[in-house]
């Protein structure tokens, strides 16, 4: 919620739509406050069916980031920090992790 990341979830793993269901339906939702807006990129197993129903299912909301747009995708930025940290500290992402360093 706004810059605080509060549903991380690492996975040592391809990421497709049953991955993705997984961790919306286990790891984001349940932590999620009534009625929240979902911010996606246009990923196709964002826009899967199913993964849409279950967010509408629990009184979320689901919207979409233009095409292309990394500046409006506040991950993006996240992510940026983890590497940048991860190549000061030569670790790999899993102590990166474990450290709480993200």
């Amino acid at each position: 919620m706004g810059k605080t990341l509060f549903a991380i979830g690492l996975f040592d793993i391809n990421i497709n739509s049953d991955v993705f269901y997984a961790s919306v339906t286990q790891v984001l939702i349940p932590v999620l406050p009534k009625n929240s807006v979902i911010m996606m990129d246009n990923a196709t197993f964002h826009k899967k069916q199913s993964i849409q129903q279950v967010i509408i299912d629990a009184a979320h909301m689901v919207e979409y980031l233009p095409t292309y747009s990394p500046d409006l995708n506040l991950i993006e930025h996240k992510w940026a920090q983890a590497k940048c940290k991860k190549r000061a500290l030569g670790c790999d992402t899993d102590i990166l992790f474990a450290l709480n360093m993200v």
